[in-house]
């Protein structure tokens, strides 16, 4: 029964689909209409769409910065942050009209938008399946002539055979969300990508990401922290008082246990009580942003991961607030920015515990390595240094 109401829905996203995409292609001729007579004044009109992460609207700040009217649009809201200019989630899950809805956006865009950003796994009309555009999108973009940036998060491209080539530890090794989690299946990937490689005016990946994106520009390193926010409150360096006479306090923050290999770290602060090197491990998990980040305050080391082989925007959070970071870096000279400048104390699963008991009896190196990590954010990620490399990419492309 299961299996036939699973194919049931199936079916009917399909024709909800169909019906939606030909319904847009009656009326598209308006919206190229509308653009024609619309001739753009002013700044270019750029768009930031796709998952609602962190980092989303800190690259429409930088795109802002350089005097472009950019503006992020979402569908949906995790309760990690709901910071977006325009966020329609309310109106997904209403029946037909969210489909609808989805259908006046795309509709809206091609007749406003100079420019769109968006992630490798969807974009404004909804496709048949979770990952993957819808067919009819890209060419219509392409054909208005409207440029099309691609960015990578990671699930968006991250395939289960080219993951297991990277060896082990990697993302996959202890996945129990296999084609739910990440786009997963290699195929589905290979056409998805060649889609976007046809239609994109440009690719930007970084990291672990470049593995799965051939011929992507990957010098970018896109993920901004914004340590002006707030009067510069939000990131506010708070720089570890350790001195050996409390326990070692180590902040983790995993999204996905089976990913961020949280049971080894676990494991690791376990067997250092048990031979009396004193840590303490606080976990942070499904909490917004703003309430994260206080007790990221409070932490002397951020822990990472250490299985997927690159870092996250948590470990950039950690270093903007003055935190020693620890992370597996699978290829530190291909992953990281200036790697012999970036402080991240590189460990694997089986030197989680020698680390932090070198930690432990190191309070001047826990200290001096968070003031490394402040400034090597301030150098070189916040939404000014990512603006700085954004223009020099789009100068590169012959943009303005």
């Amino acid at each position: 029964m299961n299996a036939f109401n699973r194919k049931a829905r199936s079916t009917a996203r399909s024709l909800a689909v169909i019906a939606l995409t030909g319904a847009t292609c009656l009326l598209l001729p308006f919206a190229a209409i509308a653009r024609i007579l619309r001739s753009r004044r002013g700044a270019l009109r750029s768009f930031w769409i796709g998952a609602p992460i962190l980092n989303l609207s800190n690259l429409c700040r930088a795109e802002r910065s350089l005097g472009v009217d950019a503006r992020t649009l979402v569908t949906s809201t995790y309760f990690i942050t709901r910071e977006f200019d325009y966020d329609l989630s309310r109106y997904r899950s209403i029946p037909v009209l969210g489909h609808l809805l989805q259908g006046l956006v795309f509709l809206w865009l091609c007749a406003v938008a100079d420019r769109l950003h968006l992630y490798c796994d969807r974009g404004a009309l909804p496709s048949r399946g979770r990952f993957g555009f819808n067919p009819l999108e890209l060419r219509v973009y392409s054909w208005l002539r409207i440029e099309t940036f691609f960015w990578t998060y990671g699930a968006d491209v991250r395939t289960r055979q080219a993951t297991l080539d990277l060896g082990e530890p990697n993302c996959c090794t202890e996945c129990t969300a296999v084609n739910v989690a990440c786009i997963c299946d290699s195929q589905l990937h290979a056409r998805n990508f060649a889609r976007i490689r046809r239609h994109a005016t440009g690719v930007f990946s970084m990291g672990d990401m470049i593995e799965y994106t051939p011929g992507s520009r990957n010098d970018l390193f896109f993920w901004a922290i914004d340590i002006d926010a707030n009067g510069g409150d939000r990131y506010r360096p708070s720089y570890s008082d350790y001195d050996g006479n409390r326990p070692l306090r180590v902040v983790h923050a995993p999204n996905h246990r089976a990913f961020k290999g949280t049971r080894f770290l676990e494991a690791a602060v376990a067997r250092l009580r048990e031979s009396g090197i004193l840590v303490e491990l606080i976990m942070v998990e499904r909490v917004a942003n703003d309430e994260a980040l206080r007790i990221y305050r409070g932490a002397d080391v951020i822990f990472d991961q250490c299985m997927i082989g690159f870092h996250g925007y948590f470990a950039l959070e950690g270093m903007a607030l003055g935190k020693t970071v620890m992370c597996f870096i699978r290829k530190p000279d291909q992953y990281l920015l200036e790697p012999d400048e970036c402080p991240i104390v590189n460990v694997t699963i089986q030197t989680i515990a020698s680390r932090l008991a070198e930690m432990a009896a190191n309070p001047a190196q826990v200290r001096a390595s968070g003031v490394r990590g402040r400034r090597y954010i301030e150098r070189h990620f916040t939404v000014d240094a990512v603006a700085a490399r954004m223009a020099r990419a789009y100068a590169e492309l012959g943009l303005t």
